[in-house]
């Protein structure tokens, strides 16, 4: 589910980025927050993914300009369909019925606006002193709050926003915040079965990064008010939209909150299924590390260090990675440094000195993810096997940190760290700040979901096996190692192409509960894979979780952990991978992949194949009938005149399943 901020001509940059800021923080633990532009409003099929639309401040005007007509037809089908949108300043005016922005003056701006989502005018500026691209017209206006107690008021940012004349005219608006002399400051409108928040003001801003407020008259003073009543926006922010349904679940108290909270990096240990196989990796790391125990990569930079550090100059080392750790924290992940802690050289911290014991650190280091029980899961469903499985790698090495920028990123942007790792090796975190998604898409990630990503070498000799099959492949896993399980064989997980994983749930439709990507580098005669996979496990908000899935199916049914869920799903992807090089793609895969599609639907004699409409060929009806066995494209065939087939790459177009469109990628 994302949250959309719209960020074409007319949009100001610093309310983009306060915006942005503001809203990644309250709830990017839940949704991905997207910056959007006129285009992507018009072209793709943003509407049910969803969950926020946001217009920031800035210009009205080039907003009409760029969105009039179809793109506003669509937002406000949008929001009269059950979607929510968020005005702020210029958004606001945007979003009223008219406007009247300093008429008689050279800046006036005034005439009836296309959303309409409030029936009256909003009519501005309420204070003087405004400039364009100014801060000189700045205010900390202390605003009164409907809902609160009475003379309960919060100091919030202003700077040319209007107020919005006689909301009480219509029954749809609610008051939500006045100024000192009265006039409403906040509106808040029911739309269809939508809603529309309204803020005149900016709740958003957090004045110690906004730039150039010295131009504002009395500037300390505005800068000293805003400051102390950031905690106060942020609350009021979370509050509004938490009641219009958006989830608030955060681990961040308000009363210390900044744009820039988020989880501090922890160390990656590395672990694995042997002692032997730990030596060998920790061998070749060090080798490509220089005399500091430092590995300079294109994206980043890692330190090598034992769990418990043994001598001087890794102890400094350990201690200056952790020093550096909190300016690491980063939305971002590029230019981070983080540490790599393998098996000290002397014994395991896993209770044994076995040398074929699995090696991980203390569970209280990893108090969320249980890496011994992982281990003994993996060697569990590798045992009901053919054969006991015994030459099976996936997963027997692993890179676990607690909090990570990108699984997905230290693996595919650092080729040198990568290339020293063994293929198989699976990168997995409990939490990431800046994980990566398909296209413009990035991992919401948090504590619950299982997010992983594994590194195989596929060997170009595989011709009959082409690299494009393995992201049907590793879906395919992931919704068989649930659904091969005894009892689970009927839970209504289900996939869309090309590899996203949805619960078909009676009553409520379909909910995505996972995704995948494969990024690849190709070197001599091998493609180097990362593949990327998210699954929402436990997280009942923003959607629905898998156990909350198998629960509302089968109460009796116990709910799975993420250690055995992993386990299961590498061992399944192995078992296929290993088939797949041997036999390349055919009837031997297809037929189950088939039976979980979202869009053949199967019933007890056969399928029955859904329709959609091309808009990238005029608009052609046609039918799903599978995928092509060369390059894995999608294929459909005509349902009208000559039953002319098509094929559809996965990367160059877009499934809209619940519009029935295929439309092309901008």
């Amino acid at each position: 589910m994302n949250i959309l901020i719209y960020t074409g001509e007319g949009a100001s940059p610093n309310s983009i980025y306060q915006t942005y800021n503001t809203l990644k923080h309250l709830f990017g633990h839940a949704y991905d927050v997207i910056k959007v532009d006129a285009n992507t409003l018009r072209a793709e099929p943003w509407e049910d993914s969803c969950r926020l639309l946001v217009i920031p401040g800035g210009r009205d005007t080039p907003y009409c300009k760029d969105l009039n007509g179809d793109i506003n037809r669509r937002i406000k089908n949008y929001v009269y369909d059950g979607g929510l949108y968020l005005g702020l300043c210029a958004g606001a005016y945007y979003a009223s019925s008219s406007i009247a922005f300093e008429v008689g003056t050279p800046l006036e701006v005034k005439g009836p606006r296309e959303l309409a989502f409030y029936s009256g005018e909003c009519r501005g500026t309420m204070y003087p002193g405004f400039v364009y691209d100014s801060n000189k017209g700045a205010k900390s206006i202390q605003v009164k709050l409907k809902q609160r107690k009475e003379g309960d008021t919060v100091a919030m940012y202003y700077n040319g926003g209007g107020y919005f004349v006689e909301p009480e005219a219509s029954s749809q608006n609610s008051v939500v915040a006045t100024y000192p002399t009265g006039e409403t400051a906040i509106v808040l409108c029911k739309v269809g079965k939508g809603w529309a928040l309204l803020s005149a003001l900016h709740p958003e801003y957090d004045v110690t990064t906004t730039p150039d407020l010295d131009q504002a008259k009395d500037s300390d003073e505005l800068i000293s008010s805003l400051t102390k009543s950031r905690s106060a926006c942020l609350d009021f922010l979370r509050e509004q939209l938490g009641a219009l349904g958006l989830d608030t679940t955060t681990t961040t108290s308000s009363s210390t909150a900044t744009t820039s909270d988020t989880p501090s990096l922890t160390p990656i240990y590395l672990c694995g299924i042997t002692r032997a196989l730990t030596d060998s990796i920790t061998a070749k790391l060090l080798e490509l590390a220089n005399n500091k125990h430092t590995i300079k990569d294109s994206n980043n930079q890692f330190y090598i260090a034992p769990w418990t550090a043994t001598n001087g100059s890794i102890d400094d080392l350990v201690e200056e990675w952790n020093n550096m750790s909190l300016a690491n924290t980063t939305t971002g992940d590029e230019n981070v440094s983080l540490m790599i802690q393998h098996p000290p050289s002397s014994s395991t911290t896993s209770g044994s000195d076995d040398t074929k014991a699995p090696q991980y650190p203390a569970s209280t280091v990893t108090p969320y993810f249980d890496i011994g029980a992982y281990f003994a899961a993996l060697q569990h469903h590798r045992s009901q096997e053919w054969g006991g499985a015994s030459w099976y790698r996936f997963g027997n090495a692993m890179l676990y940190a607690e909090v990570i920028t990108s699984t997905q990123t230290v693996l595919d942007k650092n080729y040198s760290f990568a290339s020293a790792l063994p293929a198989g090796l699976v990168c997995l975190a409990t939490n990431q700040i800046a994980g990566r998604g398909r296209g413009r898409n990035s991992w919401v990630s948090q504590s619950g979901a299982v997010q992983f990503s594994l590194e195989i070498r596929h060997s170009l000799k595989l011709a009959h096996a082409s690299v494009v099959f393995i992201q049907y492949l590793i879906a395919l896993a992931v919704v068989e190692s649930i659904r091969s399980r005894p009892g689970y064989e009927d839970v209504p997980l289900r996939l869309k192409w090309p590899n996203d994983i949805y619960a078909d749930l009676p009553g409520q439709g379909l909910k995505k509960v996972g995704g995948l990507l494969v990024n690849s580098s190709f070197l001599a005669d091998e493609f180097l894979l990362v593949i990327g996979c998210g699954i929402n496990l436990s997280n009942s908000k923003p959607t629905v979780s898998i156990n909350d899935v198998i629960s509302m199916h089968n109460r009796s049914l116990p709910r799975l952990t993420p250690e055995d869920v992993l386990a299961k799903i590498l061992v399944t992807f192995e078992r296929y991978y290993c088939e797949f090089c041997e036999k390349g793609m055919g009837p031997w895969f297809l037929d189950v992949y088939y039976k979980r599609w979202l869009h053949r639907v199967w019933w007890r004699y056969g399928y029955s194949d859904k329709l959609v409409t091309l808009t990238t060929h005029d608009n052609i009806r046609a039918k799903i009938v599978g995928i092509t066995s060369d390059y894995g494209m999608l294929e459909v065939v005509a349902v009208d005149g000559d039953k002319q087939r098509y094929t559809l790459q996965p990367d160059g177009n877009s499934f809209d399943m619940l519009k029935g469109l295929i439309i092309k990628k901008s």
